[in-house]
């Protein structure tokens, strides 16, 4: 057992057997405040550390500026930006020492969505129907988490002794540990199957074919006008799931493994994602961020699968994508950086998924000095290489065109710790299990020379994972439904 921080201030690591994540997570599965980041072991750096926290001492949510603080003492609701109030509510919790551990010593776990762009730019207005009415986030605060890294096949019991009021108690830290032993010693439980009646399920769209094709054709006029050079447009896909959500977190991320899985229990509703895109990694002082731009379909024959890389990787429209959000990134990060800072040491790299591969590029920098962690989160979000360039008016043609809000999607997921360790993926590839349906939002970036029906099957193909995993072999054709169209829309 290693104990780091000088007296007062405890924080346990414990080793423990390394096991499957999956496993320890499928005990808590259906407890509210179950949190499992899980990496797909696709890269060594991307992908060598996955997290299980659960029962959080304090749970945030926002609606709008309406904000609950969820405590064993009862719920508080505040107003203001939500960003402001994680910012006061995680300083009372941080780690004042230098501890060079790279992963979270306790934190914030959960999603910050979409939608959380009004406070991000106050002179957006929203316009698109919220029929799902969830939360604009979900913040779990934990004292103590499970970490895994699979590069090293280690896995530790973190537990830091943090109450609710911000002190710090050596014999709680103590129990933290002694409660996981006995949760370690449990029979390994992989979850309950979802069962034969729930798959293949028909699957809804709020756009059809026509209208998608018609609402990129009306992005184009307004490139061709010269309000933005490129736009993110979704669909959002919906069907009918009453399975075990942790079944289908596990479908999914067997179907679409990424960089970035996750499963999130949030009480009412769940969120299972197999993200590949990161959005921030924050080490102390030390930033990064890597949009995702271009995309082709996979192939199972390897001579067609070579050709479509070779498309990607020669294509001046993809490219030009790439470089485009690249430097709307560079931008962003300058504005919290300190001067002169920020570099891009990768401009192009191909990565490969099960259903799709992607050009990637990496941008960093050294935060201010007087820069949080969630002050920094705020000022880049959301994520450029899913609204657009330039942003702001991207994300009002956004709102105009898509019928419904986007909610969790193109938010950000994963957690901010209390030591100055962040990772956040963007909620792309993610299911939204709400009230017995399954919703699956899927993009496409576009451009003055893009093709609007091969951006409607670009869609369909980052939608592959989430059909398999209802059932469907391929994303073929799919039932319309229209009910959250508003008039005069595309």
């Amino acid at each position: 057992m290693l104990y780091l921080g000088p007296g007062a201030m405890p924080v346990i690591v414990q080793p423990i057997p390394y096991r499957s994540p999956d496993a320890l997570a499928a005990q808590f599965s259906s407890e509210p405040g179950c949190v499992l980041l899980r990496s797909g072991r696709l890269d060594p750096e991307q992908g060598r550390h996955s997290f299980l926290a659960v029962r959080p001492f304090l749970i945030f949510r926002s609606h709008g500026s309406r904000c609950e603080v969820e405590t064993a003492s009862g719920t508080e609701v505040q107003y203001g930006n939500p960003w402001f109030l994680l910012d006061q509510h995680i300083a009372r919790y941080e780690l004042l020492e230098e501890i060079d551990i790279p992963f979270p010593l306790g934190g914030c776990f959960g999603f910050w969505g979409y939608d959380l762009k009004q406070f991000v730019e106050p002179k957006l207005r929203a316009t698109a129907v919220d029929d799902l009415e969830l939360p604009n986030c979900w913040v779990g605060f934990y004292d103590h988490l499970l970490a895994f890294d699979h590069h090293l096949e280690k896995a530790w019991i973190i537990s830091t002794g943090i109450r609710p009021d911000g002190s710090r108690d050596d014999a709680l830290a103590t129990k933290r540990v002694d409660w996981w032993q006995s949760r370690l010693l449990r029979p390994e439980n992989s979850g309950s199957s979802e069962g034969e009646s729930v798959r293949g399920q028909p699957v809804a769209s709020n756009f059809s074919r026509d209208q998608f094709v018609a609402a990129v054709r009306r992005a184009q006029r307004y490139i061709n006008a010269g309000h933005i050079y490129q736009v993110n447009l979704a669909q959002r896909l919906s069907a009918s799931y009453a399975g075990q959500a942790f079944s289908f977190f596990q479908e999914l991320s067997s179907r679409s493994p990424a960089p970035f899985a996750a499963y999130l229990n949030c009480g009412s509703f769940q969120l299972a994602s197999s993200s590949p895109e990161s959005f921030l990694r924050i080490a102390g002082s030390h930033i990064r961020t890597r949009p995702i731009k271009g995309t082709r379909p996979r192939s199972a024959d390897p001579i067609r699968d070579a050709q479509l890389t070779y498309e990607l990787q020669t294509s001046a429209k993809e490219m030009a994508e790439l470089v485009m959000i690249t430097d709307l990134l560079r931008n962003d990060l300058g504005r919290i950086c300190a001067y002169g800072s920020v570099s891009v040491p990768e401009l192009v790299r191909l990565e490969r998924y099960a259903h799709v591969q992607h050009l990637v590029s990496t941008v960093e920098g050294a935060l201010r000095p007087d820069m949080t962690h969630f002050q920094a989160m705020a000022q880049c979000f959301p994520g450029g290489s899913i609204t657009g360039a330039p942003k702001f008016r991207a994300m009002e043609i956004i709102d105009e065109l898509e019928p419904v809000t986007r909610g969790p999607y193109t938010g950000c997921l994963g957690y901010v710790g209390f030591n100055r360790e962040t990772q956040l993926s963007i909620t792309i590839r993610t299911a939204i299990l709400h009230e017995g349906q399954a919703h699956y939002y899927a993009g496409a970036g576009i451009v003055a020379d893009s093709s609007p029906e091969a951006e409607y099957e670009e869609t369909l193909a980052k939608a592959a994972g989430f059909m398999q995993a209802l059932g469907h072999e391929r994303a073929g054709r799919l039932t319309v439904n229209i009910a959250n169209q508003k008039p005069g829309r595309a």
